[in-house]
């Protein structure tokens, strides 16, 4: 699965405003995927709901998730539930019966089960490390998008962004949708649609906590936290050559 992880927690920690100019253009968009309708050049529309979750990302201290993984291909369908907490550039996030934690600068791998840690240097330039923010700011860089519109689910009213990867953003998804709750800003769901099956992965946050109390013990990434002497295996690999 680290395919889906790094497109949606990759390494951009930014919350910068969206550009006008990186808005749909179907031009562009039809070149590359021929099933996709026609829409206007600029969805203003678009870039105004996005910079509105943007400012409300931004503005959170710490943000507490609960949320399931689904992956459907066909009849076939998987489910799993995972947790998440984020604080600055820290996370912890645990699901596949893995956790992982990053205090910003080391990140560690934690299978419970095995009672087996792997710590190494964080390297956010790599494409394929994966912070949990970008699941906040995915829009941010290397897509263009259109307002599909507005549907109701469980009384909350959802603004609907379909995400295209531009040329040069070489991700394995034909389309991303984004559902937004239109009164909070908030990324209620994701949907990523890839380009040659049919499966269709989709994060959705179940309960959201935001700028509560998190402890920076939360994030701690040394082998102390997980002791030899209580069985555990722990390899730090950041001084490793």
């Amino acid at each position: 699965m680290k395919s889906l992880f790094a497109v949606l927690f990759a390494a951009s920690l930014t919350n910068e405003k969206v550009p006008v100019s990186t808005a749909f253009n179907d031009k562009e968009v039809l070149s590359t995927f021929t099933s996709v309708k026609a829409a206007p050049q600029q969805d203003q529309q678009a870039t105004n709901i996005l910079n509105a979750v943007t400012t409300t990302t931004k503005s959170r201290k710490t943000i507490a998730l609960n949320f399931t993984f689904n992956v459907k291909n066909g009849d076939m369908e998987e489910v799993q539930k995972g947790d998440l907490k984020i604080k600055n550039n820290k996370y912890w996030y645990t699901i596949f019966g893995t956790t992982k934690i990053s205090d910003g600068k080391s990140i560690a791998e934690v299978i419970t089960e095995d009672k087996e840690v792997s710590i190494s240097s964080a390297n956010f330039n790599d494409p394929d490390e994966f912070s949990p923010q970008e699941m906040f700011t995915i829009y941010e860089k290397g897509y263009k998008y259109r307002h599909m519109g507005q549907k109701k689910e469980n009384e909350v009213t959802l603004d609907m962004i379909d995400l295209y990867p531009n040329a040069d953003n070489m991700q394995p998804y034909r389309r991303i949708t984004l559902f937004i709750n239109a009164a909070t800003h908030e990324i209620k769901k994701i949907e990523l649609f890839h380009k040659t099956s049919a499966k269709v992965f989709s994060v959705t946050v179940d309960k959201a906590i935001y700028d509560t109390e998190i402890d920076d013990s939360t994030f701690e990434c040394e082998c102390e936290r997980w002791p030899e002497d209580k069985g555990w295996d722990c390899d730090d690999q950041r001084n490793s050559k």
